[in-house]
């Protein structure tokens, strides 16, 4: 078996994690795709990269199932913040520009033409977005497109899979008349949020994060994953 997962820091791998947090090195880290693969005795394929957006993220589960339709695969997803962009470029740059892990990236491993854009970085061209482009009622109506892309292809291929939120999203609701709700409106009833954990979000659920940097601890990721993810996942 494989299990597919992806998301951002929040479901990095073991490895990856000490990549990101390189002053975390000498402590035991695992999360919770390291906890989850165990329990399953699965081979673990993680797509998951600190600060990318649900886009990225979108396309490297939908990348990777397609590569291993021939194997039992699961895929469980923790989307990110509504917030995170990318854009394509048409050189690949092999400079890190952000100072981050490794920005450009891709979800192809010979392919790095993504570029990750965050509101809170200085690099040029999430100054140019978040100054001048950036609208919140997007970053909603965009997440929500590529979890109905990624769902709708997953049920496609018969691959069972969960989904969750790093943290809550904070949709407007009916009431809330912000420009733009009724582009949302409908995405939100297309969802299957039946395949999302009984959770708002796993930031949420920890009730304090006490690893690094505001992310759940090891002793967190274990227990989410034994509380959460086993008995609810998969469904």
């Amino acid at each position: 078996m494989i299990i597919i997962t992806a998301g951002c820091s929040f479901s990095l791998t073991d490895q990856d994690y000490v990549k990101t947090f390189p002053e975390e090195k000498e402590k035991h880290i695992k999360t919770w795709p390291n906890y989850l693969s165990e329990e399953l005795g699965a081979t673990l394929i993680s797509k998951a990269m600190g600060s990318q957006g649900n886009g990225l993220i979108s396309r490297g589960i939908i990348y990777e199932v397609s590569q291993n339709l021939d194997e039992d695969i699961k895929v469980g997803v923790m989307w990110s913040g509504t917030d995170r962009h990318e854009v394509w470029s048409k050189e690949p740059l092999f400079e890190n520009v952000s100072g981050w892990v490794e920005n450009p990236t891709g979800f192809i491993p010979e392919s790095k033409h993504w570029q990750i854009l965050n509101p809170h970085w200085m690099t040029e061209k999430s100054d140019v977005y978040y100054t001048h482009l950036h609208e919140q009622m997007f970053g909603w109506i965009s997440s929500l497109e590529h979890i109905l892309r990624t769902q709708w292809f997953l049920d496609k291929c018969g691959i069972p899979y969960f989904m969750s939120w790093m943290k809550d999203p904070v949709f407007p609701d009916e009431n809330n008349l912000m420009p733009g709700y009724k582009e949302l409106k409908h995405l939100k009833d297309l969802v299957n949020w039946d395949k999302f954990l009984p959770i708002i979000g796993m930031y949420e659920w920890c009730d304090g994060c006490e690893g690094k940097a505001d992310h759940p601890s090891t002793e967190q990721h274990e227990q989410f994953t034994r509380e959460v993810i086993l008995p609810f996942g998969f469904k």
